[in-house]
């Protein structure tokens, strides 16, 4: 049978606290990461079917990478900040739980 421990509901909010600290920055690099990938295939897919001329593919991938990429990462900051606010929210429910359960514990006399 498991016994109650109240440090469990402060371990995990801890937990999702520094989660939340890291997932903005990791879902930019993420969406940053995968814009720049597409960008990329769709840039070389343009140039091999051949409606770019060959003079100016070195623009062509440059046009595409570099505003494809910042796109994708303010998406990706707006992403992350949205799941970093859920983690922060559900960290705060579970320290909340947890001083009720301190406030409402009955005194040892």
């Amino acid at each position: 049978m498991a016994v109650y421990d109240e440090n469990v509901l402060q371990q995990y909010a801890d937990t999702l606290y520094r989660q939340a600290q890291s997932t903005v920055f990791w879902t930019i690099l993420r969406y940053g990461f995968t814009t720049f990938l597409l960008a990329l295939v769709a840039a070389v897919a343009v140039d091999w079917f051949g409606h770019v001329g060959s003079d100016s593919e070195p623009m062509l991938y440059g046009w595409a990478l570099i505003p494809a990429t910042l796109v994708g990462g303010i998406a990706g900051a707006a992403v992350g900040r949205r799941k970093a606010f859920q983690l922060k929210l559900l960290a705060q429910q579970a320290l909340c739980q947890r001083q009720i359960e301190m406030n409402t514990r009955p005194r040892a006399s």
